[in-house]
């Protein structure tokens, strides 16, 4: 991967893009007044809004970006030592899931970090620090995680005990479990209660990186469905208050938390930086790609970036007998101009991504590049027009093939520069709902649970559906119950040579994850996992 300082000019312009997407309802965009209201409000807003607004042919883009412009106008009510704070979350279920059973939202992700924590859990710097274990120790060999329970209630009163957390975790790694985190798990052997308050997690190899795997939230600890905190959250309406459960050894005598309740809201973004801006909120939080251009539109400048690393893709399902070509799959990454990607979303700091492995990680070689990684793109797209045609000749023309993407104005900009990028090519390809189960290609867009390549293998390869190669699988397999090291650093090498050259994935960029945060809150800290605990929103009184 490499950071653009600039993108470079993109040939499709953003009035284009609106022709493209549905977006242009008018070439003539005069400036709305400054909506004026709490602090800086007036200034931050300028927003472009078409003389259109009011006919019913206006797009969903302008029409949210009208919402955003009414709803930012009020008063203040955020006040910068307030223990009671109100924090958004763009999109998702603010219900509790069952991460065994069925995958988990972002929201309910989030839910889950502050409601059923795990062993251990994540800091706002993104470290592991201690959760429902005050303490551990790592056997000399690597094979035994020991850990020692801090005192902790159920919902209930009654203690948390090591043999339900251990029910827990085996419960997650049952062979009835959906739970997202289990092929990472293999390397586990059992988990144990030694004592009421010591548990043990036996592994058949070393794995550095458990411990970020068991900061997840789908790994917490879950009684009957219930979480052990750290806060409790009840549903009220249509928001979710968190108060801090009490901390059995704390001292009588110490101050009370800087924040003593959050009330949690999921709603659109527009809604989300309308709240903010009239000062009701302190924290928007779960911006991606969707949303990035209404939040570029409120000219917010409390907008935050998390370094988030992960993948930014599309995953090629084998649905169709073009995709089952490896040289056609190929010819679709070869096709696609990832610098004017950046260009036309207005993502800052764009990073572009022509291979699987952001980094080395814990593999034995470097990650694999393609090919064609040095080719000019219109060279490669004059081998990728050439691969495509030769199978149209011989199979005929295929029908359009269908992107599964989520919703929002950031997206449709993304289809639009790869429908162009694919028609270059002589293919066609039509959006299709997120969780589509008809679609040939699938928008992945998440963070990395930890620092291993397992994941990135996981998640793009036979497993999750999409097209691979049987070496990689069996490099990978390998990989997991590698007996040393040294030889899973070889054979996660080995599997990401043999998925690279299977063309299952094509690489875009890395996950975009904004925040907006108002100054209130000095704890909110930037980092790759992209979590900010309710706990260390504010570190010290402003």
């Amino acid at each position: 991967m490499s950071r653009l300082g600039k993108a470079k000019s993109s040939d499709l312009s953003y009035a284009e893009a609106g022709q493209l997407t549905g977006y242009a309802d008018k070439p003539s965009l005069p400036v709305a007044p400054a909506v004026r209201g709490c602090g800086e409000i007036g200034r931050r807003m300028g927003l472009k809004i078409p003389r259109s607004l009011g006919h019913a042919g206006s797009s969903p883009a302008i029409r949210t970006i009208l919402v955003l412009a009414l709803l930012a106008t009020g008063g203040c009510s955020r006040h910068d030592n307030d223990p009671q704070i109100t924090v958004s979350q763009i999109g998702g279920s603010l219900r509790p899931g069952d991460p065994d059973r069925r995958g988990l939202d972002e929201t309910q992700r989030g839910v889950a970090r502050e409601i059923a924590q795990g062993l251990v859990t994540l800091d706002a710097a993104g470290q592991v620090r201690p959760g429902l274990a005050e303490s551990w120790i790592v056997t000399d060999d690597g094979l035994s995680l020991i850990f020692r329970l801090r005192h902790a209630h159920w919902a209930d009163g009654t203690d948390v005990a090591a043999p339900q957390v251990a029910a827990s975790l085996v419960r997650a790694m049952a062979p009835g479990s959906t739970n997202a985190l289990k092929p990472l798990l293999m390397a586990v052997d059992a988990v144990v209660p030694m004592t009421g308050r010591i548990v043990e997690v036996r592994l058949r190899v070393p794995r550095p990186n458990m411990f970020q795997l068991l900061a997840q939230p789908e790994l917490g600890i879950r009684r009957d469905g219930q979480g052990a905190g750290p806060w409790r959250a009840v549903l009220r309406g249509s928001a979710m208050v968190f108060t801090p459960l009490p901390d059995p050894d704390a001292d009588a005598d110490a101050p009370p938390p800087l924040i003593t309740q959050v009330t949690l809201r999921a709603e659109s973004a527009a809604k989300a930086i309308a709240r903010f801006q009239k000062g009701e909120s302190s924290l928007v939080s779960g911006g991606t790609l969707a949303d990035w251009p209404v939040v570029q539109a409120s000219r917010e400048r409390d907008v935050r970036i998390d370094p988030a690393e992960g993948l930014f893709g599309i995953g090629i399902r084998p649905t169709v007998p073009m995709l089952r070509d490896v040289t056609i799959r190929e010819a679709l990454s070869m096709a696609i101009d990832r610098e004017a990607l950046g260009a036309i979303t207005g993502v800052p700091r764009w990073t572009v991504a022509q291979r699987l492995l952001p980094a080395q990680l814990d593999s034995a070689r470097v990650p694999v590049e393609p090919d064609w990684g040095g080719v000019p793109l219109e060279d490669r797209r004059r081998t990728a027009r050439a691969r495509v045609a030769g199978w149209i000749a011989g199979h005929g023309e295929p029908p359009p093939l269908k992107l599964a993407v989520p919703a929002g104005p950031g997206i449709k900009l993304l289809v639009a520069r790869l429908s162009i990028d694919l028609r270059s090519i002589g293919l066609r390809i039509t959006p299709v709902a997120w969780n589509a189960a008809d679609a040939d290609l699938v928008l992945i867009d998440e963070v990395s649970p930890n620092g291993s390549a397992n994941w990135y293998l996981t998640r793009t390869g036979c497993e999750a559906g999409f097209a691979c190669s049987d070496l990689a699988e069996q490099a990978l397999q390998a990989a997991r119950v590698a007996p040393t090291l040294v030889d899973r650093a070889r054979a996660i090498a080995d599997a990401d040579a043999a998925a690279s050259q299977a063309s299952g994935y094509i690489p875009l960029s890395t996950p975009l994850r904004w925040s907006l945060v108002s100054n209130s809150l000095n704890g909110w800290r930037e980092n790759g996992f992209a979590v900010h605990p309710f706990a260390e929103l504010r570190t010290a009184r402003n």
